[in-house]
């Protein structure tokens, strides 16, 4: 499942259609200091991240900011 609909509640394969239900690994690399961020996005998700960053991306998904805040053990490489 997409970490950020996981973390916003959204049924993230009726959103991105039957086409595009593939996940992206994404690695996210000004989350935690000298470590990198791995999280899984959708279609959507993956195209709002390249279109907006990196620091715009969390400041719009603060739920999956405060995910990867709090756990750290699961996101990180």
């Amino acid at each position: 499942m997409c970490d950020v609909c996981t973390s916003e509640s959204i049924d993230w394969k009726f959103v991105n259609g039957e086409t595009k239900s593939a996940l992206h690994q994404v690695k996210l690399f000004r989350v935690y200091k000298d470590k990198i961020a791995s999280i899984k996005l959708c279609h959507l998700h993956g195209i709002e991240l390249f279109v907006l960053g990196e620091t715009r991306f969390l400041q719009n998904h603060l739920n999956l900011a405060r995910d990867l805040a709090v756990s750290k053990k699961k996101y990180s490489c």
